[in-house]
């Protein structure tokens, strides 16, 4: 097979992670953990629900959010859906660069008059897109577990970025919308003690015995230079939890549109196995 750089041919590179081939940059994840790209195409016995919160502002939530939903459409033949539901949250239509998604209240309203979520617009991934709710809106809270629940019944997955952590309230009530929730934090020493004290919410709030995961996502703004045990993230990640690592892609600046064309190969990458993690895990 002729190689190729990844961020230039992402639809050649996912669809090499689909079928099992040994591939080039990116998708070597694919030949050399066989597991990722299984993971990847395995059939669900139930759709995935994954909530995408972050630490604190600013930190790749969004970013995040998108590019997990994209590699998972692009690399399966089941839907994919990706919403935001805090209008205070970037909205992930607009950085997609999504023309006319519906926003989530208006396929709240549709949902209570008809009983179905309308047509939305599809990514060429293969992702639907809804977008953000309007400032101020706050039907989206009390109407949430519906729409996950009709989403979930036409969808393998739906992602759902969620917002900043600290404006969600309970976080055991989060736990019961969702099966996975990614946390996403920064590398600095600030950002990490913010993650820390989401973990102890977390913590608080659940039973030690829920089924929905907590996996984190620090995104580091350079290489890691500190020793073992110095480093934060390092000390982050000694704790146990799951974690994918991902550094911060100058593509992807906060604000700025998505386009897969330009994200990097360790980037998609981490996307890759962060997708794998989670339908691979039953």
């Amino acid at each position: 097979m002729k190689p190729w750089a990844p961020a230039r041919d992402w639809r050649r590179l996912l669809s090499a992670v689909r079928l099992g081939l040994t591939t080039y940059g990116a998708a070597a994840v694919a030949h050399e953990h066989h597991a990722t790209g299984t993971a990847l195409r395995s059939r669900q016995i139930r759709p995935r629900r994954i909530a995408v919160i972050g630490s604190n502002g600013g930190v790749g939530t969004t970013t995040t959010a998108a590019l997990l939903a994209s590699v998972l459409a692009a690399s399966r033949d089941d839907q994919t859906l990706l919403l935001t539901v805090h209008s205070d949250a970037s909205d992930v239509a607009a950085r997609l660069a999504v023309p006319h998604a519906p926003s989530v209240s208006e396929v709240l309203a549709g949902l209570r008059r008809h009983g179905r979520i309308p047509p939305t617009p599809v990514t060429r991934t293969g992702l639907r897109v809804l977008s953000a709710p309007p400032p101020g809106s706050a039907a989206v809270d009390t109407g949430l577990s519906a729409l996950l629940d009709v989403a979930a019944s036409g969808h393998a997955s739906v992602v759902v970025d969620a917002g900043v952590a600290s404006r969600i309230g309970d976080l055991a009530t989060l736990a019961d919308l969702f099966d996975t929730v990614v946390l996403v934090c920064g590398t600095s020493a600030d950002a990490i003690a913010a993650s820390n004290a989401v973990s102890a919410r977390w913590r608080a709030q659940l039973a030690p015995e829920t089924a929905t995961r907590l996996i984190l996502v620090p995104v580091r703004s350079r290489a890691g230079t500190d020793p073992v045990g110095i480093d934060p993230v390092e000390r982050l990640l000694a704790d146990g939890n799951a974690a994918h690592v991902m550094g911060r892609d100058r593509e992807l600046g906060r604000g700025a549109t998505i386009d897969l064309s330009t994200v990097s190969g360790p980037s998609l990458t981490t996307a890759l196995e962060l997708g794998a993690d989670i339908m691979g895990h039953r």
